[in-house]
């Protein structure tokens, strides 16, 4: 049987007993880390290439400096400070056809942040809805 560094036998997980809740419960792993970090991962598809090309890295590429793409295969991995956003109605503009907020959530395959959607909008933030800013949808209510 092989070993990797990602088997569920490795680390932490290889240990039993006192060892495990010695690591487990010491101080340094019971101290939550504050990040500003968002993940965005998107499945690779012509409206994706165009979204990441043209508007994240293109147009849009002032808006957040902090935002890294990185090609991965299938997919596309996007890591920014704060928040990435991507407003369908720029991406249906770009597309020449309907592209709603929904069309978008069909490639999104995963996430890290607080994501959400509003409009024609799809937010992945690190703020605290509702607590650092006001939700903007009830804003409007």
């Amino acid at each position: 049987m092989s070993k990797s560094s990602n088997a569920y036998g490795s680390g932490i997980m290889a240990k039993t007993g006192k060892a495990f809740a010695d690591e487990y419960f010491a101080e340094e792993n019971q101290t939550v880390h504050e990040s500003h970090e968002v993940v965005l991962v998107l499945k690779k598809s012509d409206e994706m290439n165009s979204v990441v090309e043209e508007i994240l890295l293109g147009d849009r590429k002032a808006d957040n400096p902090t935002l890294v793409v990185e090609d991965r295969a299938g997919y596309w991995w996007l890591k920014a400070t704060g928040k990435i956003e991507v407003d369908c109605t720029e991406v249906s503009e770009l597309l020449g056809k309907n592209f709603s907020v929904y069309d978008f959530l069909v490639d999104v395959s995963s996430t890290i942040g607080r994501a959400y959607t509003l409009g024609e909008t799809f937010t992945i933030t690190s703020e605290l809805m509702g607590l650092d800013v006001k939700l903007k949808d009830l804003e409007k209510a």
